[in-house]
Parts: C-alpha cells; sequence; structure tokens
C-alpha cells in the first residue's frame, strides 16, 4: 500500500472499529455476517489491510450500514501534475489526508 491507500484504509478502519463499538459487537459478531474471518476484521479495524469491493459492502453490511456510511467525506482529487491523492474528512468535517 503507498501512503495514500495506507491513510484510507486507517480511516476506513477506524470507521468500522467505531461503529461496531458503538452497537456493542465483537468482532466474531460482525464476521459472522458477511463469512469473514475475525482476524481479517482486526487487520481491517487496524488499517493494515483494505478489504475487496465485494467484502467492504459485505463487512457493511455486518455492521448494519450502508458502505457509504464507512466512506461519507472521503473523496479523490487528481491534479495535473501529479497522481492525486485521496481527501479525506475527519469526523470534525476537517480535511485530512494526501
Amino acid at each position: 500500500m503507498d501512503e495514500s491507500d495506507a491513510r484510507l484504509a486507517y480511516v476506513v478502519g477506524r470507521r468500522m472499529r467505531r461503529i461496531r463499538r458503538d452497537q456493542e459487537l465483537s468482532q466474531e459478531a460482525v464476521a459472522w455476517v458477511p463469512g469473514i474471518h475475525r482476524t481479517q476484521i482486526s487487520l481491517y479495524e487496524h488499517g493494515e489491510r483494505m478489504p475487496f469491493l465485494s467484502s467492504f459492502v459485505r463487512l457493511a453490511g455486518g455492521l448494519g450500514v450502508s458502505p457509504s456510511t464507512l466512506l461519507d467525506g472521503i473523496t479523490w482529487e487528481g491534479g495535473q501534475s501529479n497522481v492525486g491523492g485521496f481527501v479525506l474528512l475527519d469526523q470534525g468535517g476537517d480535511r485530512d489526508g494526501r
């Protein structure tokens, strides 16, 4: 993962963990619904891995939220002279990333 992808994985994983804890769910409970191993949930929550799109949608279902909830405020901005990067809005709506 490059730096931009690592930051995205961290932010999405942190959101997953917060939602799971707010609902007082264990990683095992969240993993059971989409059929993903609990250790994968831990890797996602710690930003060490990013799920494939199909797993991401199933994980959101396991958390009882839409995938867009986990991606709220995250956009991509391309540049004229560079590849671009993710723009991540933190909980307060401030820009974070790149």
